[in-house]
């Protein structure tokens, strides 16, 4: 007499399985530890698994594509902007596709602390949920090296405010890095935090400001070898150049006209090994609300 209900019960776990095989969601971020305010992106891939195409689309008040984060206290991080929107997407079956995005812009995660973050896919037709397995952060603070409170010139960008400019060392599982932060304290505005590359803390970095307040830095990153970026008052990588040391290890020299030069040291040909980023993005490369791939 108790078949029926048995047999109901295997029916509905098979319809459940089936159900989360219609789409598989993957999230990936490039490391755990972070120094807080620098952008962390994460890398989200969306499967088609049921066989037809699929139009994925806000709808009944969800967002189709949005991420699941919660503290280290268990308690849920609300999306900066909860009216974002991000353009309906037609996944064809058996397609992946990958949306990367900077999770620091869309939530606030910047408290020093732990996090878990699930990528999260609505599907309007089953009115469902599709979610990736949680992926764990940590948010913390660098050591400070070095920090300047300066005026911005007129004829810039904010002319007549004030930047605070930092610098500081922040240690990952195989490497120190250097980081610059660049912001606006009575504004509230962050501008940038860089990882400028690794950093051997064996020597000192160097800072000098030339006469338009811009910030030249140098940085031993490898036996010998030393790494050059100058950085605007906006948070804008202005140059970046590897140099190997001759007989005099190179060193910043600030001209009487106010340039800044790097002296005693050779250009290296290539930032192969030599500790300097491949790029460097600002927070604000990758607005609100828009997946990029």
């Amino acid at each position: 007499m108790f078949r029926p209900l048995f047999v109901l019960i295997v029916v509905s776990l098979g319809l459940v399985s089936s159900l989360h095989a219609q789409l598989e969601v993957e999230l990936k971020i490039s490391r755990r530890f972070y120094l807080a305010y620098e952008p962390v992106i994460a890398t989200v891939t969306i499967t088609n698994l049921a066989g037809r195409d699929l139009l994925l689309q806000d709808a009944e008040g969800q967002k189709w594509f949005s991420f699941t984060i919660v503290n280290g206290e268990q308690s849920p991080v609300g999306p900066r902007d909860s009216h974002y929107q991000v353009s309906p997407l037609t996944i064809q079956a058996g397609q992946t596709l990958k949306r990367t995005v900077n999770l620091n812009e869309l939530y606030p995660i910047n408290d020093f602390g732990l996090y878990r973050v699930r990528a999260s896919i609505y599907f309007a037709d089953m009115h469902k949920y599709f979610s990736s397995a949680p992926v764990g952060i940590e948010i913390s603070e660098g050591k400070l090296a070095w920090q300047q409170v300066v005026g911005v010139p007129e004829g810039q960008e904010g002319a007549g405010s004030y930047r605070v400019i930092s610098l500081l060392t922040f240690r990952l599982p195989k490497e120190n890095q250097l980081y610059v932060r660049i912001e606006d304290r009575e504004a509230g505005i962050i501008y940038c935090t860089h990882a400028i590359g690794r950093i051997l803390l064996a020597e000192t970095p160097q800072a000098v400001l030339d006469l338009q307040n811009q910030v030249h830095l140098l940085q031993l990153v490898g036996p010998r070898i030393w790494a050059y970026t100058r950085v605007g008052l906006n948070g804008e990588i202005l140059e970046q150049t590897s140099y190997t040391q001759l007989k005099v290890a190179p060193h910043l020299k600030k001209l009487p006209n106010g340039n800044v030069i790097v002296a005693g040291g050779q250009v290296e040909a290539s930032k192969a090994d030599t500790g300097l980023p491949a790029s460097v993005q600002k927070l604000s490369d990758r607005p609100p609300g828009f997946p990029k791939n």
